[in-house]
């Protein structure tokens, strides 16, 4: 079984985000101008939260503070189409050495495994989140072990339950490095943060990168990439 080596993993992202960071970036904040489309947050009401401890009174204060229009549900739909478009870019860059043919293609999609997508990060959001609430510890395990669910779905044209059980049998045994492979992204997206807050959008293309190349990795264990082995010379 192939182990994951997280400074290699990480060296190969940056390699390929500094190579293709203008198209990914661009995604990146289009991304965050939908991701909160349609919400509306009072901040004065946020913070004073921590002014009383009763639960009642702090679920109350969220749900006031905190307005959402049908708006959201486009800038739901948006947000996972995007994801989806962006999955396959990163895939086609860290194999074929570039995001798309022609930018038309790149948005191209199949309706239905779009669909199995949004089901794949509808249904990974609720399993991790109980698993949080649960105890905190079930949510991480989940997460990691899960954690190519979504990539699966929208590369490999997997079915529904394919993503998670193919994500389950692909990270069996790499677990902890897995796991440090996510402090790591967490300590870069801080570093992004430091850097003019500006930086975090290229943290985050870094990191999905990071997350590409731990899925291309371990997937040669699994089956074959389906491109030319020259072709992923280029991340080995």
């Amino acid at each position: 079984m192939k182990q994951l080596v997280i400074g290699d993993t990480i060296s190969r992202a940056w390699d390929l985000a500094v190579k293709h960071w203008p198209i990914f970036v661009l995604f990146s904040l289009v991304n965050y101008l939908f991701s909160g489309f349609g919400v509306r947050y009072d901040q004065e009401a946020l913070m004073s939260l921590g002014q009383n401890p009763d639960p009642q009174v702090v679920a109350e204060t969220i749900r006031e503070a905190i307005t959402v229009s049908p708006w959201l549900i486009l800038g739901v739909l948006v947000s996972i189409y995007l994801g989806f478009v962006v999955y396959r870019m990163l895939y086609n860059a860290a194999t074929i050495g570039k995001p798309y043919e022609t930018f038309a293609d790149a948005l191209k999609v199949d309706v239905n495994q779009l669909a199995i997508f949004f089901c794949v990060n509808l249904a990974m959001g609720f399993i991790v989140g109980a698993g949080t609430l649960a105890c905190i510890l079930p949510g991480i395990f989940l997460g990691v072990r899960l954690l190519f669910a979504p990539i699966i779905a929208a590369v490999e044209n997997a079915s529904f339950g394919e993503a998670f059980t193919r994500s389950w049998e692909m990270t069996k045994g790499n677990f902890w490095n897995l796991f440090l492979l996510g402090l790591a992204a967490i300590g870069i997206y801080i570093l992004g943060f430091c850097a003019c807050c500006v930086g975090v959008i290229f943290a985050e293309v870094v990191v999905q990168f990071m997350l590409m190349v731990a899925y291309l990795t371990l997937k040669q264990d699994d089956q074959p990439i389906t491109v030319e082995p020259t072709d992923y010379a280029e991340i080995q």
